[in-house]
């Protein structure tokens, strides 16, 4: 197999400017450039699996990357750093199924503010950058490598995009004893982010000229109690990302909790439509009516690197009154001091759209390596 670079016009222009970049730090005093490198951050996660699927039909199996992320960063002034994430997939469909392809999850300048007024850790990305919702729910649920986030999966929304972001805490920084345990935002009253973005997420282009709106509000209501208790409201409009944007409207509520022993979330959204355009009626472009929840909880019960997860999504669509998606997945992992992992997972899979329907249980073992 070989690497087939699916870098879009935007990325062209992104690789061509760190070009630029390299060649002017190759031409420069060797030992600025030297200087220069040598402040590179660099870090990776990969997913390395053993599958084995099992329908009414068919039985498979296969060893497979399901993902890999290289990350570079780079403090460019004291509040400038720029990041460049790299990811590493295998491509599922036409003429290139089976090819390992090498993508762009962000490319992104951060630039960080003073705290204004209750608003702390002040952070402006641009570029293709992070998406509100996501990025803070894989800060509770830490087992992408299981499977994408139930409204990444199923294309509502996207984790990363081009666009504009703005994030905040809500109040100081907890003391470091409320804060073990916590993954997310250790704002003692929560978090914001919200931004603008093309709306089809990092690996497709744009294929009309409208934008779409997300945003997320965290609450945490017991900070000296329970710091580890959150309710978030989070939403999304806009249009699909097709050229006859169809309206698409997202609006949700979750409540999680996090700890050093046990992390929790249950989600429920209901959605106009999706981001990618794809639950529409066919003859008329219109979107369908969507509801769906999720539930996640990971336990370590023995203080030990043994924990235990499960994970159950839902999607309805309501116009079609029938299951569109529908998943659980049940798993044991051995976790290590880095958050890598080695888990064994066990999965139900039910998909259906009109007259199309899959369904599949898959054994899996996972290797999560991250350096």
């Amino acid at each position: 197999m070989y690497f087939i670079y699916t870098l879009r016009s935007y990325h062209h222009i992104l690789l061509k400017s760190i070009c630029l970049v390299l060649l002017f730090l190759s031409i420069n005093h060797k030992g600025f450039a030297q200087s220069t490198l040598n402040d590179v951050g660099f870090n990776g996660q990969f997913f390395i699996s053993y599958e084995y699927d099992r329908t009414q039909d068919v039985n498979s199996n296969e060893f497979s990357i399901k993902r890999g992320y290289i990350t570079f960063r780079k403090q460019l002034k004291d509040r400038l750093e720029v990041r460049f994430t790299q990811d590493v997939t295998i491509d599922q469909q036409g003429d290139g199924a089976g090819d390992i392809e090498l993508r762009l999850k962000y490319a992104l300048a951060n630039y960080s503010f003073n705290d204004v007024g209750p608003f702390t850790s002040i952070n402006v990305e641009a570029g293709v950058v992070h998406r509100p919702w996501i990025d803070f729910e894989q800060d509770i649920n830490d087992y992408r490598a299981q499977n994408s986030m139930m409204l990444d999966q199923t294309n509502i929304i996207s984790s990363a995009d081009f666009g504009l972001q703005f994030s905040a805490g809500i109040g100081e920084e907890l003391d470091k004893a409320s804060r073990r345990g916590l993954n997310s935002n250790p704002a003692r009253y929560g978090s914001i982010a919200v931004g603008i973005y093309n709306g089809g997420g990092y690996s497709n282009l744009e294929q009309n000229s409208n934008k779409v709106i997300e945003g997320r509000l965290t609450l945490r209501p017991f900070p000296d109690q329970l710091a580890g208790l959150q309710f978030s409201l989070f939403g999304a409009h806009g249009k699909g990302n097709l050229s006859e944007s169809p309206d698409f409207s997202m609006a949700g509520t979750a409540l999680s909790f996090e700890s050093a022993r046990l992390n929790v979330m249950l989600q429920g959204a209901q959605s106009l439509g999706d981001s990618d355009g794809n639950f529409i009626i066919p003859e008329t472009n219109e979107p369908y009516k969507l509801r769906g929840w999720s539930f996640f909880s990971e336990a370590d019960p023995f203080g030990s690197p043994i924990h235990f997860t499960f994970r159950y999504d839902n999607l309805y669509n309501r116009d079609l009154n029938q299951i569109a998606h529908r998943q659980w997945i049940g798993g044991i992992a051995y976790v290590m001091e880095n958050r890598s992992k080695i888990i064994f997972d066990v999965s139900r899979q039910e998909n259906e759209f009109l007259n199309e329907s899959t369904e599949f249980t898959r054994f899996e073992v996972v290797a999560e390596i991250r350096f």
